[in-house]
């Protein structure tokens, strides 16, 4: 029956859709709705006041299976059978796996799992099989499993989520429903993804276009609309031959809905097209389709073929916008397509490489608005109701799009724009987060904000967390390895309130993956990583105890970083009754000091004997678990953050688990800049069993360095050391792990400021070496048999080597190299290439990642050795 001409289901999808996109705390879809603004509206609990490196961090994490490219879903108050009521975060991995955990706490007999499914075996990459286009699938490794993010309809309490498997030779995408309580499937799940279209285009025989799930990477989010599971699909790596897929299922019994069947190119025949016919996937950063209030979907669509020319009736729509009509079939509305595809197409601008956010109802002759972007960094201001000026889709002849606006960027669009409270956000690949104010559906140039931080490829989706019109906040995930959460003031991104790297290795994340979107949900926020999930809240603290006696160890640092004479470290110890005595290293001078923390666990000093004006030392001591010791070192015209945590080792009651004898390597930074160092600085790292440890090391100048320190409980090393007689120092944190490849890894910064009169480096160095290492080998550290020896730097040379019995390296030219064993170090020396004496080398073995690397000194500049096998070859590159 129906009602006011809507099946009864339709209405309860679209009070859905509006009450999600109004703010309600659960997030069931990408980007918290399907207008894809990203605003949760209800959240009461995290605002710009208290969101600091104080009061809010990282909670807890869960480890994972699986690396995450899908967004976390949340479901508040959700019974779960046996095990009472729980606020829910939901996470998908690429290992297939969906996890169900607590969202408030990992504590309790499963340590907040609640259920976890595995949905089959995911695809190993690189793969010859599929992906291969250019040289092997690379842009999502080590596995292809589940990459869309799911979608969960509330009423009927099911996730449906798409998995993509391999089983035997067969590659399968599979569509399941999820028993949101249990991760069961339902009984009609899962189904085996099918589709065909009468067609001519590639991929197709007789006629007939046929879905290949080898060829279709489900990028896209699910979409639940008007009764509706829609299911988009893209290429891996733009591999020919493949299309742009949208499948329609009834998500009551996940029959695919023939009427709901959409093919971008599903006559682009390699005849008229050439070798790349077809193509035109649906990718979108990881979004899902948006859909209006009458049900219609709007899109972007990637390179591919296109001949849609106005008037023509042409079917394919490679590099456009598109609306499509959904009553009784898909049918295209309306579209848009630049005036330059050609040249977008032929030269991998996609135009469909972020997402499409319907903008609310907009004062003004122009009430329905859409705005999106492409690779060129174009965003595109495009009106509703009708895309162009005059159904000029395709301006064949001109040299502008007859849209509503276009704006151009610093960088490519791979994000789904953001909305809240009359702004538009958008984080481009090498650029920072720029806000619009949106006035009579058109955006206000220039930008009324833009933030402070540059991010990498791809740029970031923003979510927002907001109570109402009050309290916004943007927040985004850096892909950087460790990634990093940042929370910016939504009435000015320039204020960044907040970022993950603020409080040493508190809050790290693991590295990030593309597209990452972090969801906000009742106080908590989400991040999805390299094999764990994040979870970011406000600290609960204990009533705080001065008489919590400890020692702590850390660093201190400003907001741009570390800098000579403005950064350092810091140890202090505390007694029962609330004293302490405390010692600070800036550049090469160094204080001791004691005093008293008051009843807030607060203290305060004034210094006078580090050789320079005053500094006011500023200390918090906090009752967090594990303890922690924060505050600000400030001079007349600096700040800087303290970050310490407790030393608790004892070599009776609590010995250091990090006890023993470490190789490390700090990398150069391998650009081939002469003004700059290449070489890898190398050392030796002793920690006893009470946690103390020493450095001993050679940077890639020659330059000593030296450290004596203590392990902080968590296994943080903070590293600083003074350089260049207090015109330089090197300092970061390196935490010991025991990963596959290595068991110390840090990202220090170097510095040596500049001495023009200088011999070596006159104009300084200032960059932070990625610093590994391995727990050193009393037996074998080298484990191959046949080698290369790289040189590269003032000059290059390649030699080649086999180890014989006894670690025993026997070259094929005129290299002389010494290997000592029982601690990994080598030395050589080799032919210069230009002429002259030859040049000498030294370096260090790591056992674990089975290679060792070194400097050389050639004409006062430094360049990089590298020992190891012949198997090891460069990391490949990411294509799109």
């Amino acid at each position: 029956m129906k009602q006011g001409g809507l099946p009864r289901r339709t209405i309860l999808t679209l009070l859905l859709t509006i009450a999600a996109a109004q703010g309600g705390a659960d997030v069931l879809t990408y980007h918290n709705d399907n207008n894809r603004t990203g605003a949760n509206l209800a959240e009461t609990n995290l605002t710009p006041a208290n969101v600091n490196r104080n009061t809010f961090g990282k909670l807890f994490s869960y480890a994972l299976d699986g690396d995450v490219y899908t967004q976390p879903l949340y479901v508040s108050k959700l019974a779960i059978p046996g095990r009472s009521v729980h606020d829910v975060v939901f996470v998908a991995t690429e290992h297939n796996s969906v996890y169900a955990f607590d969202a408030d706490n990992n504590t309790g007999p499963s340590s907040g799992l609640l259920w976890q499914v595995n949905l089959g075996p995911s695809v190993m990459t690189p793969n010859p099989d599929f992906g291969n286009r250019y040289g092997g699938f690379t842009q999502i490794t080590p596995e292809v499993g589940i990459t869309g993010t799911p979608v969960i309809d509330l009423p009927t309490r099911t996730l449906y989520v798409d998995s993509f498997t391999v089983e035997g030779p067969n590659y399968i995408h599979r569509l399941h429903a999820l028993n949101l309580g249990t991760g069961a499937e339902r009984s009609f799940s899962p189904v085996i993804v099918a589709a065909s279209i009468p067609g001519a285009g590639v991929g197709g025989s007789n006629g007939v276009v046929t879905f290949d799930a080898k060829q279709q990477l489900q990028r896209g989010a699910l979409t639940l609309a008007s009764g509706i599971l829609y299911v988009p699909y893209a290429g891996y790596a733009d591999t020919d031959p493949y299309h742009g897929w949208i499948l329609g299922f009834n998500p009551a019994t996940l029959k695919l809905s023939t009427n709901h069947i959409f093919n971008s190119t599903p006559n682009a025949a390699v005849a008229d097209f050439g070798a790349e016919a077809g193509e035109s996937g649906i990718w979108m950063g990881g979004s899902g389709l948006s859909v209006d209030a009458a049900g219609s979907l709007y899109f972007a669509t990637g390179n591919g073929s296109f001949n849609a020319f106005n008037g023509s009736g042409g079917s394919e729509y490679g590099d456009s916008f598109l609306k499509l009509s959904t009553g009784r079939s898909l049918t295209v509305a309306d579209y848009f397509t630049p005036y330059n595809q050609a040249y977008l197409a032929d030269n991998d601008i996609d135009i469909g490489s972020g997402g499409v956010l319907l903008l609310p109802d907009q004062s003004g002759s122009t009430p329905h608005v859409m705005v999106g972007g492409g690779k060129d960094g174009t965003v595109y201001v495009i009106n509703r109701d009708m895309f162009t000026v005059a159904n000029n889709h395709f301006n064949t002849n001109g040299n502008s799009d007859a849209v509503l606006q276009t704006v151009a960027l610093n960088g490519g669009n791979y994000d789904t724009p953001a909305y809240f409270n009359g702004m538009v956000y958008v984080t481009a690949a090498n650029d920072v987060t720029t806000a619009f104010t949106v006035s009579n559906g058109m955006l206000s140039l220039p930008a009324s904000a833009r933030g402070p931080r540059t991010f990498p490829f791809p740029g970031a989706t923003a979510s927002i967390s907001a109570n109402g019109a009050s309290d916004g906040i943007v927040w985004t995930i850096a892909r950087w390895n460790p990634a990093t959460l940042i929370a910016e003031a939504a009435n000015d991104v320039s204020l960044e309130i907040y970022h993950s790297d603020q409080a040493g290795l508190r809050d790290q994340l693991p590295g990030g993956t593309k597209f990452a979107v972090p969801t906000i949900a009742d106080g908590k926020v989400f991040v999805g990583g390299r094999a764990a999930l994040s979870v970011f809240g406000l600290f609960t603290e204990a009533p705080f105890n001065v008489s919590t006696a400890g020692s702590y160890c850390g660093l201190f640092y400003g907001a741009a970083g570390a800098q000579v004479g403005q950064s350092g470290s810091v140890a202090l110890t505390v007694n029962t009754k609330g004293g302490y005595v405390a010692r600070l290293r800036v550049a090469a001078a160094a204080s001791s000091f004691a005093g008293q923390f008051d009843g807030t666990g607060a203290a305060h000093k004034i210094l006078n004997a580090l050789g320079k004006p005053s500094v006011s030392v500023r200390l918090q001591l906090s009752a967090t678990l594990p303890p922690q010791l924060t505050g600000t070192v400030a001079g007349s015209s600096w700040t800087a953050q303290i970050t310490a945590y407790q030393t608790d080792f004892n070599a009776r009651t609590n010995p250091a688990p990090y006890a023993g004898n470490y190789n490390v390597v700090m990398q150069g930074p391998n650009d081939d800049d002469p003004l700059t160092p290449q070489g890898d600085g190398y050392g030796t790292v002793h920690v006893t069993a009470s946690g103390q440890l020493q450095f001993q090391g050679i940077l890639a100048d020659g330059t000593p360095v030296n450290q004596a320190a203590t392990v902080c409980a968590g296994g943080q090393w903070p590293l600083y050391a003074a350089l260049y007689g207090g015109r330089g120092q090197i300092l970061g944190w390196v935490d010991f792990t025991n990963a596959a490849q290595f068991d110390l890894a840090g990202n220090p910064t170097w510095i040596k400021e500049p001495v023009p009169a200088g011999r070596s480096y006159p104009a300084g160095v200032d960059f932070a070496p990625v610093l590994q290492g391995s727990r050193s080998s009393a037996g074998s550290p080298v484990n191959f048999n046949a080698g290369i020896l790289i040189l590269n730097g003032p000059v290059a040379s390649t030699n080649y080597f086999v180890v014989e019995p006894r670690q025993k390296f026997v070259f094929t030219n005129h290299v002389a190299f010494t290997f000592v064993t029982a601690g990994g170090r080598f030395s050589g020396s080799f032919p210069n290439p230009l002429g002259g004496r030859a040049l000498g080398f030294n370096g260090i073995f790591l056992s674990k990642g089975n290679y060792g690397g070194g400097y050389f000194i050639d004409s006062l500049q430094s360049g990089v050795v590298y020992v190891g096998p012949l198997s090891r070859s460069p990391a490949p590159q990411i294509q799109n």
